[in-house]
């Protein structure tokens, strides 16, 4: 009897689920950052909330997510989840400081890291990039309301 009705699932499955081939252009991996014009940032645009979108490098072995609170008057605060076991969220706070060159510092013993923004046409918004020597960090601007 439950033979039976596995072979009648199995049939019932496979007539309802139609078979579908991807055309090959729509199996390719769409880069969502590789088209945006980069230019150094400055203070005027790092002001915000930030939270990241893609962590890439070595950093990317450790972090799972990171989250920034970036003051027009030089303060920050940001909240990073490290991989575990468990899980952990560390928090830093402090002052920022951008040269002109684009070199952020976040904090007195950070190590700079070169900041860059972009504007972003879909959705509308501008993305900022932190590269450094552990990697890079792609953030959004992140909207409260």
């Amino acid at each position: 009897m439950l033979t039976r009705l596995l072979a009648l699932a199995a049939l019932t499955c496979a007539a309802s689920c139609a078979s579908t081939t991807i055309s090959v252009q729509d199996r390719v991996v769409v880069d969502e950052f590789a088209g945006l014009t980069w230019h150094p940032a400055t203070a005027t645009e790092l002001a915000g909330h930030w939270r990241v979108r893609r962590i890439q490098g070595p950093a990317a072995a450790v972090l799972m997510d990171i989250s920034y609170w970036i003051d027009a008057d030089g303060s920050f605060s940001g909240a990073a989840l490290f991989s575990g076991p468990p899980p952990t969220y560390q928090v830093l706070s402090g002052a920022w400081s951008l040269a002109a060159d684009g070199m952020l510092q976040l904090g007195e013993d950070a190590e700079a890291a070169q900041a860059e923004v972009a504007p972003r046409v879909a959705p509308a918004q501008e993305v900022l990039r932190l590269t450094g020597a552990e990697g890079s960090l792609v953030f959004e601007r992140a909207e409260v309301q």
